[in-house]
């Protein structure tokens, strides 16, 4: 793949009430650049579980609420998707759309919620490591995607960001699946990659306003950092996250991987604001983020459930090493077989599952 040369990232400090689309990516050239009249617009959000929006786990309705009302003025069609965790049916999104607030978006404003949960094997030209692949049909439908990542801390991959949301095309469990065969960070890192060169985003705007940090994408803290972001490219976006948060990028598996396949810009054009003018000193990393932190060469944190547990069984769903039964009403590991992808952390809605080093 081609080293990119100088793209844009546009940086801004704004709260949900206040959110200004239209300056946002006007250095882009304004969003009719991206999308046309009467196109199908796929706003492409993060909604991991059925969370309220205060948590930070999903992209906050409003946030996705005033992009819809750009693309609208347009006289674009946007609709509203993702493939959360867990089976992917309309029951289940039904779930995710109502709590996380997006049921009322969308009757507000009769913007379309995405309840179709087929899909089509599709061949990637590009891939590493992922040759071919399934891929929702609401995501292969849309004329335009812009994707609207939420900026907070993963335990696997340390941040999931623009490199990361595009997994989201991938239906349902079978995300479960590809957390079992690419195991390795590397290995999964790249499959990220292949999936994000079959669909890229033609957009990507990212609410930072609230972020998460700590232990993320489920179980993490929210985080005041009144950021927002734009970009029509993701790794140019995920480094000016990086910068703003003083990380180091290389400690980041999507991006370290990306350097490594030569998509890392040469320089990165900052019209609005800089990483300096926004710099966070403080942000709190996963526990897993051990070789970003300290330099070892493996993160030893495994999931130990804690009292919270309430048998509900999504962890022993999602498992894709079958790892985890109910025993006794509560949910155990068999580390023999745990290979540390995270994926029953990551759905837990009682933050029941600590990660710990065990002996």
């Amino acid at each position: 793949m081609n080293q990119i040369t100088t793209p844009t990232v546009c940086i801004q400090k704004t709260a949900y009430e206040d959110i200004d689309i239209k300056s946002l990516v006007q250095p882009l050239g304004g969003l009719p650049h991206y999308i046309k009249k009467g196109e199908k617009v796929l706003l492409k959000t993060n909604l991991l579980n059925a969370t309220e929006p205060q948590k930070a786990v999903i992209t906050h309705p409003l946030f996705i609420k005033k992009v819809a009302e750009f693309v609208l003025k347009i006289g674009a069609i946007p609709y509203i998707g993702d493939s959360p965790s867990g089976p992917f049916t309309k029951r289940r999104l039904e779930k995710v759309y109502q709590t996380s607030g997006l049921t009322k978006v969308s009757n507000e404003m009769g913007v379309e919620l995405n309840y179709d949960t087929s899909s089509k094997k599709m061949s990637i030209p590009q891939g590493k490591v992922l040759k071919q692949t399934r891929i929702c049909n609401f995501i292969l439908d849309a004329d335009t995607i812009i994707s609207l990542p939420k900026l907070k801390t993963h335990s696997l991959m340390i941040l999931t960001l623009a490199t990361k949301i595009m997994f989201g095309a991938i239906p349902g469990l079978s995300k479960a699946l590809f957390h079992s065969r690419y195991f390795k960070k590397p290995d999964f890192a790249d499959m990220l990659l292949d999936i994000l060169s079959l669909v890229p985003p033609n957009l990507i705007l990212m609410d930072g306003i609230v972020g998460m940090q700590g232990d993320g994408p489920m179980s993490g803290t929210p985080v005041d950092l009144e950021l927002i972001f734009a970009s029509d490219e993701s790794v140019a976006l995920d480094l000016a996250v990086c910068h703003c948060l003083s990380l180091e990028p290389m400690g980041i598996p999507t991006l370290k991987q990306a350097n490594i396949r030569k998509m890392w810009p040469e320089t990165i054009s900052y019209p609005l604001l800089s990483p300096e003018d926004v710099s966070y000193k403080d942000f709190e990393l996963p526990s897993t983020a051990g070789p970003l932190l300290t330099g070892e060469k493996k993160s030893n944190k495994y999931p130990t459930m804690n009292k919270n547990c309430v048998a509900c069984g999504e962890c022993v769903e999602i498992c894709p090493r079958n790892a985890i039964e109910i025993i006794n009403k509560k949910a155990q590991v068999d580390y023999k077989k745990c290979i540390q992808c995270y994926c029953c952390h990551e759905v837990c809605r009682y933050h029941a599952i600590n990660l710990e080093s065990i002996k």
